[in-house]
């Protein structure tokens, strides 16, 4: 539409003096007759005279817009030999890859819980050699030593397995307190939108 139409449809909207020549021209051009529709909207939005529903018809020129799209065709690409391949192997490794770190994991912790008990070991006593025999027979005192120590493993293994089985009830714990906490801010949650619904 030329700068003259907008002029015009503005003058008019404006309560200008107009011909009826303009107005039968403002009729029957579809152009003119839209501005004026908007150009009335916006009036009435800065006067804030608005009626309570507007019926904007938007899907024609949603469509035509649409239709006036140009269409975007990509070229198929085919997989080389060499893709298919690398996709199968990635494809193929995949759980193995998993199990390592799986693997990794589970290695890291054992040789912590190893360095933990090794910490620990400098804080027990270092056992007593015994050198003198109890009923009369001598007993060489690296077997003596070599009990002590299998003794001192062995109480170290029970006190590895006490403090892992604490770590596990700790852990089931928190488990249990995190789904205890969800459930308590979901019940909030309901609570709070059953409060605020109207009635």
């Amino acid at each position: 539409m030329s700068e003259s139409k907008f002029e015009t449809v503005s003058s008019l909207v404006d309560n200008y003096q107009a011909s009826d020549d303009v107005f039968d021209e403002l009729v029957k051009d579809n152009d003119m007759s839209e501005t004026w529709q908007r150009y009335h909207l916006i009036g009435d939005t800065l006067r804030d005279e608005l009626p309570n529903s507007l019926n904007l018809d938007l899907s024609a020129s949603i469509a035509n817009a649409i239709a006036e799209e140009p269409t975007v065709l990509a070229p198929v690409v085919k997989a080389t030999i060499s893709q298919t391949i690398k996709a199968k192997v990635v494809q193929f490794s995949k759980p193995f890859g998993q199990v390592a770190i799986a693997a990794s994991a589970a290695g890291l912790m054992v040789i912590g819980v190893q360095q933990n008990v090794a910490d620990n070991d400098s804080l027990v006593p270092n056992p007593i050699v015994q050198t003198i025999p109890f009923g009369g027979v001598a007993e060489p005192v690296s077997l003596n030593y070599q009990q002590n120590s299998r003794a001192s493993q062995q109480q170290a293994m029970v006190e590895q397995q006490r403090r892992f089985q604490a770590l596990l009830q700790d852990h089931k714990q928190q488990l249990k307190f995190t789904a205890l906490t969800h459930k308590e801010s979901s019940v909030e949650k309901v609570k709070t939108e059953v409060t605020n619904t109207p009635k």
